[in-house]
């Protein structure tokens, strides 16, 4: 439960000095010595924002929105402060894994963020490193005036395709107002985990309107006579594609084989998750998919991704967890610089009660502008921070 008491750890020496490290002092000195970016404290706070209504099954009790998170606030030598944001992270605050983020931080008090590789981030301590790595872009990107997109190499687009999503075993009437509100707050789709009777969930989001493609998330169980009803899906019409039907997540094979009898795109995840860069070398060399969801790992891990498949010529988009706001603001850099980003992305921090913003991530003809600001190019909101602080 949410209370008004921070659960929040400090890190590192209290005050910090006060100053601005900008262009012309970073580029005088060597990195790692007098550009004063160095680590002084890191504060952990541990929230949890709940899902709006409407989202989830009113069944539903105890499911992934209810596990924290941890926001990073990474204080430096030079006044800045760059935010970051874990995945999940189940077990509480005396967790194995909060001990080890705790000690990461512990470790890093000290060291200056530009001695880091970004590209292959080592911390001290193996923890959630996605966490400190957006932490430090956010820090460089407001050292030097520049958006994080700007570090990634510049941006290929302003604005990010994004749809709306829904919880697995929807009610039809709920799947119904799910439709609707989709539709009246502009996304041109949603993606669905797994209800059935799937042609009947199809139809439902068809009549509210043919306009809205859907994603049909399988997770890995295709149900049995899925290609007949499969076909049956292509003659509603709204499918966007498919993604990881195959109850074996390295059945390439079957893959293959639905691409085959289908028309509908067959799109890969799970494979992907366990096996990373491989995995997609595997799955190109077997024609195994016509997109890639790329949503585990770091910023770097989805742009080296990202870019093996615009060699491909196959099309991806950014996966998640339903994150809060910094972490998607973090991802809307890395699909600005991603140019096989094509496909609508899961940034779903506006189906959160609040996304720990103080200006929400607009959705407007679903897109999302890439922040222009410095680093993230967002604001933590303080009092949303505190109000969602859990025990």
């Amino acid at each position: 439960m949410a209370s008004d008491t921070a659960s929040t750890d400090h890190v590192g020496s209290g005050e910090q000095t006060m100053g601005l490290a900008g262009l012309a002092e970073l580029t005088e000195h060597a990195a790692g010595r007098d550009e004063r970016l160095t680590i002084t404290d890191v504060e952990l706070h541990h929230v949890s924002p709940p899902m709006q209504t409407g989202i989830m099954p009113a069944s539903a009790s105890g499911d992934f929105d209810e596990v924290p998170k941890f926001i990073l606030k990474v204080h430096t030598d030079a006044g800045i402060i760059g935010l970051g944001e874990t995945h999940r992270t189940r077990g509480g605050l005396n967790s194995d894994a909060a001990i080890r983020l705790r000690q990461a931080a512990d470790q890093l008090r000290g060291r200056n963020v530009l001695d880091f590789d970004l590209r292959d981030l080592q911390l001290p301590v193996e923890t959630d490193k996605a966490a400190f790595e957006i932490a430090f872009y956010d820090i460089i990107g407001k050292a030097l005036g520049w958006p994080m997109w700007r570090l990634l190499g510049g941006k290929v687009r302003s604005q990010v395709p994004v749809h709306y999503w829904a919880g697995k075993h929807l009610a039809m009437d709920e799947t119904r107002a799910l439709a609707q509100r989709a539709v009246e707050l502009g996304f041109a789709g949603v993606k669905m985990k797994r209800s059935y009777p799937l042609v009947e969930v199809l139809e439902t989001y068809a009549s509210v309107s043919q306009d809205l493609k859907i994603t049909v998330d399988l997770m890995g169980s295709y149900p049995e006579g899925f290609l007949e009803d499969a076909r049956q899906w292509q003659n509603v019409g709204n499918v966007l594609c498919i993604e990881d039907p195959p109850p074996s997540r390295d059945a390439l094979d079957d893959y293959r084989r639905l691409r085959d009898e289908l028309d509908i795109p067959i799109a890969m995840h799970l494979h992907i998750n366990d096996r990373g860069g491989p995995g997609m070398v595997d799955a190109i060399a077997a024609e195994a998919c016509d997109v890639f969801n790329l949503g585990a790992g770091s910023t770097y891990d989805f742009l080296a991704r990202a870019h093996l498949a615009k060699e491909a010529g196959i099309p991806v988009w950014h996966g998640s967890a339903h994150e809060l706001g910094i972490l998607d603001a973090a991802m809307l850099h890395a699909c600005a610089a991603a140019p096989a980003c094509t496909y609508p992305s899961d940034i779903l921090s506006c189906q959160r009660v609040h996304n720990l913003l103080t200006t929400p991530l607009e959705v407007k003809d679903s897109c999302i502008r890439v922040p222009d600001g410095p680093g993230l190019g967002v604001e933590l909101d303080e009092d949303a921070l505190r109000r969602y602080t859990v025990a």
